[in-house]
């Protein structure tokens, strides 16, 4: 598993103001959306996320829930991904690094919102963190939902974006196939 952490941007805009989720093209070497503009459950707009790599799981700010055997574990690891011929990586790192500044990453959303201006999403949100599950015999990232079922229990591994929008169908899918 490879953590990778999404920085957001709320916008100052009212709510309402943006009626639905705006998706770019995904670029299919890569299970990561890009930038894209997402209305929260009380209207507001929100920009983003990156998929910076990370070195532990728990990488939400500062160094709470940092481990250092867990970031040992992740560093090997990541070696397999970046060597990796199924994947940009070059393309990815080229991609991420600038959006760290949250005048590029708004830039990036004007492309999908021509309206947007980075004027207009100063708030920083939550960092979310992605478990990208790695096949490290192969160097390939997962790129679905994984199921595993149990005797007493179900785990579905691996939400890939659009991991929210998605839950339904993947409960619904669980049930009727894995479950009952």
């Amino acid at each position: 598993m490879l953590p990778f952490k999404g920085l957001y941007w709320y916008g100052s805009w009212e709510p309402g103001r943006l009626q639905r989720h705006v998706y770019p093209v995904p670029d299919p070497r890569n299970p990561f959306l890009g930038v894209h503009l997402t209305v929260t459950v009380d209207g507001r707009a929100k920009i983003g996320p990156t998929a910076i790599p990370s070195l532990w799981r728990e990488d939400y700010g500062g160094v709470g829930g940092f481990s250092l055997g867990e970031t040992w574990d992740i560093a090997r690891t990541y070696p397999s991904f970046l060597g990796s011929s199924h994947h940009d990586v070059p393309g990815l790192i080229r991609t991420e690094l600038p959006k760290y500044s949250r005048k590029h990453l708004v830039r990036q959303g004007q492309s999908l919102v021509p309206s947007v201006r980075p004027a207009d999403f100063t708030t920083k949100g939550r960092p979310g963190v992605r478990a990208q599950l790695l096949n490290v015999r192969e160097g390939k990232l997962e790129m679905d939902f994984v199921v595993r079922p149990g005797q007493r229990s179900t785990h579905v591994l691996n939400a890939v974006s659009p991991a929210w929008t998605s839950s339904l169908a993947v409960a619904e899918y669980v049930v009727e196939r894995i479950v009952v």
